[in-house]
């Protein structure tokens, strides 16, 4: 095929281990930038395993410009898209707008659905689903910007306070755990005026993070990959167990390097069936398509909740995903070749 490789240049320049000192709009930027810069850092190995699948590859920034994106799409025509889009404008609630632009010419493209990536972004829609599918996830209430808790709000602490609308463990860090309700007001308000959006509360899973990733087979269905886990058993005393943004992207700092990710994890084949069963279960109710990731906690009880469904995840070599491919068997160059095929097959029918 010919495909166009599309993705978003970042808006401004990397991001380095300095981010704690910054605040307002120069913050929350910081927070989206850095997982985007690993996409720049993977694109010209994502084209060549394309290539080497014998597709003709043409690279496309969107550089925050639609207009161009629309004239690129009209003049190439592309028979198919690989989807390295994850914002526009700096905006990641646009990531499914720039789906609709593929859809509305008609091109298919790999990756999740328009409707699949804006149920997947808003965390709160999500877990509804969830629950309304009887898919176990921690209870939670979400509040619009200006909007803050009751006193008597009905969760149990500890909470964990995210922004509704991010992924890449953008605005988590070890203040987002809060015991009272004084620092839940104030980690609300944080989230409000740091990333202007919602806040999403949700009672804190203290256990073990599995991630599942699953890729799509030829019938379209997905599978599930070796389990992962993100160990945080060589943590410094006093942090807690969760994958802050620091644990995630700052390579200089002690979280990111006591935060070890162990594929495959070392669980109970009980526990490793039930993961898996709720992680595609997880995945074909939110609308993944071609390969996802859904991030999962693991209680000392034995009881698993589903965090998130990570649609189009970090398909870098070093990133969770593609680290559970090479586990299972599959190459770099086989797994991206497996996610275009499905959008080959979808231009087929």
């Amino acid at each position: 095929m010919r495909i166009a490789l599309i993705y978003n240049e970042p808006k401004h320049t990397e991001p380095d281990d300095h981010w704690l000192s910054k605040s307002g709009t120069e913050l929350s930027q910081t927070f989206r930038d850095a997982s985007e810069f690993g996409v720049l850092e993977e694109i010209e190995h994502i084209a060549a395993a394309l290539r080497e699948g014998t597709h003709t590859v043409t690279i496309f920034s969107v550089d925050d410009d639609v207009e161009r994106l629309v004239s690129f799409l009209e003049t190439e025509r592309p028979e198919a898209i690989f989807n390295l889009c994850e914002s526009v404008l700096g905006r990641a609630d646009l990531e499914m707008c720039i789906a609709g632009v593929f859809d509305l010419f008609g091109i298919p493209f790999t990756g999740a659905g328009t409707m699949g990536l804006g149920i997947a972004l808003n965390k709160a829609i999500s877990k509804a689903i969830f629950a309304a599918n009887h898919i176990p996830t921690p209870a939670f209430e979400a509040y619009e910007v200006g909007e803050m808790p009751r006193v008597d709000i009905t969760l149990n602490y500890p909470l964990i306070v995210k922004p509704l609308r991010e992924d890449a463990s953008i605005g988590i860090d070890n203040n987002s755990i809060v015991n009272n309700f004084a620092a839940l007001c104030e980690r609300v308000e944080f989230v409000h005026i740091e990333f202007k959006q919602p806040a999403l509360v949700e009672e804190f899973i203290d256990g073990r993070e599995l991630n599942v990733a699953v890729i799509a087979t030829d019938d379209g269905s997905f599978k599930t990959l070796p389990i992962s886990e993100i160990t945080f058993d060589a943590l410094p005393p006093g942090n807690p167990r969760i994958v802050s943004y620091e644990a995630k992207w700052v390579e200089e700092s002690p979280l990111y390097k006591t935060t070890i990710p162990k594929c495959p994890a070392v669980l109970d084949e009980e526990i490793a069936i039930r993961a898996r069963a709720i992680a595609l279960k997880a995945a074909n109710t939110v609308g993944l398509r071609d390969y996802g990731r859904i991030d999962m906690r693991l209680r000392d009880d034995g009881a698993l909740f589903v965090l998130e469904a990570n649609p189009n995840p970090d398909i870098s070599q070093d990133a969770g995903f593609m680290r559970a491919c090479f586990t299972s068997g599959l190459t770099h160059s086989q797994a991206i070749n497996l996610i275009a095929l499905q959008a080959q097959k979808r231009r087929n029918k």
